[in-house]
């Protein structure tokens, strides 16, 4: 049981919330590139910092894995959370790392507004792990997961009217593709905390 856990396991909840932080810092800046191109590099490098800090904290986390034998929860599912977060925050530094690679000068609306329900759904996913330590937090758990489904069926129908504006007004080649894998890569981070969102649940069911 989660509310059972020996004092020397709490190290892999702290390190759980130190990526959740992280993931939130690179989906704010990220956020923050969309609406300031013209200095799109000091965004484009703050995220590269978070995604190398949060290397470091998977790391850390799958050696203490590797350490201890009794662990709060399936060792599956560890595993799972920590290389599914990491990889959240992959993805977003490799949209970030395209803005200067395709000399990106302007976005349409559609793609700050993904990007900023991005953030909320990252906010709610470091929300989540923040209440994971307990059984008892588990309603508010499900509380922000379920937010972060409403925020994917949102983000949903973003891609579908800026993909249709795109369709429709878009005229030179390549910014049409370039847009078109932006929408599509920052959609994905929202389905890959809905993801998360989801293993989360499925801890909480299993140990309930």
């Amino acid at each position: 049981m989660l509310k059972r856990l020996l004092p020397r396991q709490d190290g892999f909840f702290q390190l759980f919330q130190k990526a959740a932080d992280k993931l939130e810092l690179a989906a704010v800046e990220f956020a923050n590139l969309l609406q300031d191109l013209p200095n799109q590099q000091s965004h484009v490098d703050a995220i590269a910092q978070h995604e190398e800090e949060a290397d470091q904290i998977a790391y850390t986390t799958f050696e203490l894995l590797h350490k201890t034998f009794i662990t709060p929860f399936d060792r599956y599912d560890i595993h799972q959370l920590t290389s599914t977060l990491d990889d959240i925050i992959d993805l977003i530094n490799r949209i970030a790392q395209r803005f200067p690679f395709y000399q990106l000068t302007t976005v349409p609306e559609e793609t700050i507004l993904l990007a900023k329900l991005s953030t909320e759904a990252a906010r709610h996913l470091k929300a989540s792990i923040y209440c994971l330590h307990s059984l008892k937090n588990s309603s508010n758990i499900f509380e922000h997961c379920n937010e972060i489904d409403r925020v994917e069926s949102k983000a949903h129908q973003v891609v579908l009217a800026g993909e249709k504006k795109l369709f429709m007004d878009e005229q030179d080649f390549k910014q049409f593709f370039k847009i078109k894998e932006i929408y599509a890569h920052t959609k994905l981070v929202i389905n890959r905390c809905q993801d998360v969102a989801n293993l989360i649940k499925g801890i909480i069911l299993e140990y309930s």
